[in-house]
């Protein structure tokens, strides 16, 4: 791991990260801790064991609106004087739509897009009263370059990048740091903590081993946390992604020059899903 930014902590002293106890969150936890600034992390269980002791752990059910609000609430102290705020919390449902059980696809958008708003509702008004702060909403290259039988996180994701998108947008000239970051594939435990329903066989069970070898192949989470907290350093609003050269150049690229039809059709290859 290289070391982080210089004069980060100048600039920033507390961060809260979402997420926080695996993958990409715990990375980017230890990297602003490294960087000399005081972390909250978020974790269903902040008394279990294994957590980085460095971390100050607050509990987080952001599948719930309950649970968020009530966070929001019971910590607003802590996030009115916030400097940085990184939502990285997430986690997605696997299978055809009609597979998924009835409350998936909401507690899934409440996680990956209402919980994030939420927050930044929270934090917004003490970093524009100080004309200063940083807002990372951690999407996915999913939001623009979808994902099969993940229909609900691809779309999630996709909101939370159009609403960070927005925000960079509403708050030019107020000094703050917003930032919509797409990650691609990263060495976690992403595919093990995912909920998938009904049978992974046929075309299913193809993109799902292709998505198990993508990780596998993946670079580690420490690689998105450098380019995450460079990012923040570096004090400018905007989208940046974050993977492998193909995932973070090359299929951007795409993206951008083919036609709808053409990059569908080019998923669907790639997934091996089979038919026209």
């Amino acid at each position: 791991m290289s070391n982080p930014p210089e004069g980060l902590s100048a600039s920033y002293s507390t961060a809260l990260v979402t997420g926080a106890s695996s993958g990409i969150g715990r990375a980017v936890a230890r990297q602003l801790h490294r960087a000399g600034l005081t972390v909250y992390g978020t974790t269903r269980d902040p008394d279990r064991e294994g957590l980085d002791p460095d971390i100050r752990w607050l509990a987080l059910e952001g599948a719930t609106q309950d649970g968020w609000k009530g966070f929001a609430r019971d910590n607003e102290h802590l996030l009115i004087k916030l400097d940085i705020l990184v939502n990285n919390a997430g986690s997605s449902l696997y299978g055809r739509l009609e597979a998924l059980p009835e409350e998936g696809p909401p507690e899934q958008f409440r996680l990956l897009l209402e919980t994030p708003v939420g927050l930044v509702r929270a934090v917004l008004p003490g970093m524009r009263q100080r004309g200063r702060g940083a807002i990372v909403n951690v999407s996915s290259l999913a939001a623009v370059f979808p994902l099969p039988y993940m229909s609900t996180y691809s779309a999630g994701k996709a909101g939370l990048s159009g609403f960070t998108q927005s925000l960079i947008l509403s708050e030019k000239g107020s000094g703050l740091v917003i930032i919509d970051f797409q990650p691609g594939d990263y060495r976690t435990a992403f595919n093990e903590n995912m909920q998938a329903h009904g049978e992974l066989s046929g075309a299913t069970g193809r993109a799902w081993r292709r998505m198990e070898e993508n990780l596998q192949a993946a670079p580690l989470p420490e690689k998105a946390a450098e380019d995450l907290v460079r990012r923040i350093a570096g004090g400018r609003s905007g989208t940046y992604r974050s993977g492998d050269f193909f995932q973070a150049v090359l299929a951007p690229m795409g993206i951008r020059l083919l036609p709808g039809r053409i990059l569908l059709w080019a998923i669907g290859r790639y997934y091996q899903l089979g038919g026209k």
